[in-house]
């Protein structure tokens, strides 16, 4: 059973953030449990809580994040006493703040005479919280500093570090950055839902993913391996598996079914051309209002060159994308940091768009451990935790 939420209130003397008793570490499953408790306060959405619970033990369960794909970890004081004076009896650990990490596939390119793209390890790093009873103590600020130092080495193999992390902070550019992550582009388009009209674009499904991704890894190293004049001398990309899109559906799925009791098995649309073919994957964000309720394009990819075709095959993708959020109730679609093509074909479909550069909420952010620049390469929803 769970822990109830007050049995990590904090205890009477809270030590400093500086002290050298305070450690990472990884939480027992009531701990864990009663941490999605504390924050699903915040991040529940259109779920009950009850509902918010389900679905984490869901999450935890799918193939991204199965078999060590993800990891939870807590700041607690070793000093805390946690055994009470009965031996039957005992007090659970202060939680002074919390986070997982997902383990992810990913690419580095590297310019050189004979140019490279090698397969790495990294990490997304997601649901970093602290109570707001021991908010402002500099708690939150010292689990990062002790995770950043944890995810140098961890799930690297034999012996190597990692190159990069990544998390999407929802408190502004500035807290993270002064720890080493970097506010990267953070960029938007938001089109309308519509309940009518006809197109070309054909329905994605899941079982259409699979090879789709395959196509998409090859295309996003060609990319990578492509260098021009300028720019950084180091490039690196999360890749858009199966398994990454899998575990956005099954977030999708789990609060359609809570929500709305249905399934979306619409996965995205894809429309075929005579340079090659335009396709988009989605998801369905459920939010606790209808501000919330929003079609995220996961990832939109353009086999062919970026000309009139290209342009006009993305805005038939867009445009099924604006079917398919009416359908679902979806207020908006959103495509994050869209290729110059993408900003054509919703201008071809709404006349002027915005590019909505966020400064507050999904501020997409990088830690890079490497030398010199780096260039984040597919920096999209796909990538989000």
């Amino acid at each position: 059973m769970a822990a109830p939420p007050d049995s990590i209130a904090p205890s009477p003397t809270l030590p400093s953030a500086t002290s050298s008793t305070l450690h990472l570490t990884h939480p027992t499953p009531a701990e864990k449990e009663a941490t999605w408790r504390l924050n699903g306060a915040a991040w529940r959405g259109a779920l009950s809580l009850e509902a918010y619970l389900r679905r984490e033990h869901h999450l935890a369960a799918q193939p991204l994040t199965q078999n060590g794909g993800i990891t939870y970890w807590i700041l607690v004081d070793s000093a805390e006493r946690t055994t009470s004076t009965s031996p039957n009896t005992s007090t659970p650990r202060t939680i002074l703040a919390s986070c997982e990490t997902l383990r992810k596939r990913a690419l580095v390119a590297r310019r050189a005479s004979a140019p490279t793209v090698t397969a790495i390890t990294a990490h997304g790093i997601g649901s970093v919280f602290c109570a707001p009873a021991l908010r402002g103590r500099g708690y939150a600020g010292r689990m990062m500093a002790e995770l950043n130092a944890e995810l140098t080495t961890h799930q690297q193999a034999d012996g190597a570090t990692s190159l990069f992390n990544v998390l999407y902070s929802d408190i502004g550019k500035h807290f993270y950055a002064r720890r080493g992550w970097h506010a990267r582009e953070s960029r938007h388009v938001a089109l309308p839902a519509v309940l009518e009209g006809e197109g070309k674009a054909r329905p994605l499904y899941a079982k259409d993913l699979g090879a789709l991704c395959a196509v998409d890894e090859g295309l996003l190293r060609e990319r990578m391996g492509r260098w021009g004049e300028g720019g950084a001398d180091t490039r690196v990309a999360f890749v858009p598996d199966g398994e990454t899109l899998a575990w956005h559906h099954a977030r999708e799925e789990f609060a359609a079914r809570e929500v709305l009791g249905r399934r979306p098995d619409v996965k995205g649309a894809l429309v075929e051309g005579r340079e090659g073919r335009v396709w988009a994957v989605w998801t369905r964000t459920f939010g606790a209002g209808e501000e919330g309720n929003v079609l995220h394009v996961l990832r939109m990819v353009v086999e062919g060159e970026e000309g009139e075709e290209c342009v006009e095959g993305a805005a038939e993708v867009l445009r099924a994308a604006q079917r398919e959020a009416g359908r679902w109730a979806m207020k908006t679609v959103e495509v994050w940091n869209p290729e110059r093509v993408v900003i054509d074909a919703a201008r071809r479909i709404v006349g002027e768009v915005e590019v909505v550069e966020r400064d507050e909420e999904s501020i997409t952010s990088l830690m890079w451990y490497g030398k010199g620049e780096v260039e984040w390469v597919g920096n999209e929803k796909y990538g989000w935790c």
